[in-house]
């Protein structure tokens, strides 16, 4: 038996344990613009000074 649980999970599972991690470690930059896109569009909204702007022929303008 190994002295501690984690030694023991890792000895067991150590493909899953790296698939995992490096599952993880390619999901983090999607994370990332899946949160930072509803922040720009936010601050780009309130404190954008390219109004009014021209969308799909539609005049768009900045709500104070």
């Amino acid at each position: 038996m190994s002295p501690n649980v984690f030694s023991y999970i890792f000895r067991y599972s150590k493909k899953e344990q790296i698939i995992l991690l490096v599952v993880t470690a390619l999901s983090f930059p999607f994370l990332y613009l899946s949160l930072d896109l509803p922040k720009t569009i936010i601050n780009k909204a309130i404190g954008g000074t390219e109004f009014p702007k021209e969308f799909l022929g539609s005049r768009l303008i900045q709500i104070q």
